[in-house]
């Protein structure tokens, strides 16, 4: 009969092993993508009166990038961002700082949006769910609106949707765009069980 230390020598072998192989998988973008697949719900064909892009992350500009697509295929009339006040890097351009909302903005243009297409929000400070907060500040000062595109990366448009069709007015139409498949979306590297947690989260206190 195995004595204890050499039973959990091969747990802990195997444990390792395990924990290799998944560590192997999931380092292809294609296995995080199906992983990722349960979370993403995009409509090809969204329109609507607007398109607000949901804000934060490194996947910023892809989004703001998607959005500038949907504009131009006479999809949305107009984009709504979120004015951002935070530091965004330095502009040499201008020879100052531009905040997160400007660079925003400019990147848009710079994709030919015209900038009297180009509105935005704010949310509360302190705020603790931030993309839930986004959809409440949608909801009280878009109140015009009938039918809304909300464009986001793969891995949030679940729950972005679910943020949007609680914050709302039931007869808003909400539609999710996702700025690009689940494999090649800019934050697919990002930890996948991360989102899956606040999906959770915000099923229940959304």
């Amino acid at each position: 009969m195995l004595d204890i230390q050499t039973r959990w020598r091969r747990r802990f072998v195997a444990l390792l092993v395990v924990c290799t192989l998944l560590n192997v998988v999931t380092s292809f973008r294609t296995i995080r993508g199906f992983i990722a697949y349960p979370l993403y719900v995009s409509i090809p064909s969204a329109h609507g009166d607007a398109a607000y892009v949901m804000a934060d992350g490194y996947a910023y500009w892809e989004r703001l990038h998607a959005a500038s697509d949907l504009y131009h295929m006479n999809r949305v009339p107009r984009i709504i961002i979120l004015d951002e006040q935070d530091s965004s890097g330095f502009n040499f351009v201008r020879q100052q700082s531009d905040k997160r909302v400007e660079r925003a903005i400019a990147y848009l243009h710079l994709f030919g949006v015209p900038l009297d297409k180009i509105t935005t929000v704010t949310v509360d400070d302190g705020a603790i769910f931030g993309s839930l907060s986004e959809a409440q500040s949608v909801a009280r000062q878009e109140q015009s609106l009938s039918r809304i595109v909300v464009v986001t990366s793969a891995p949030h448009t679940r729950r972005s949707r679910l943020c949007f069709q609680r914050s709302l007015p039931r007869e808003v139409h909400v539609d999710v765009y996702s700025a690009s498949e689940p494999a090649s979306s800019a934050e697919i590297d990002a930890p996948i069980w991360i989102e899956y947690c606040k999906l959770i989260v915000y099923y229940v206190f959304a």
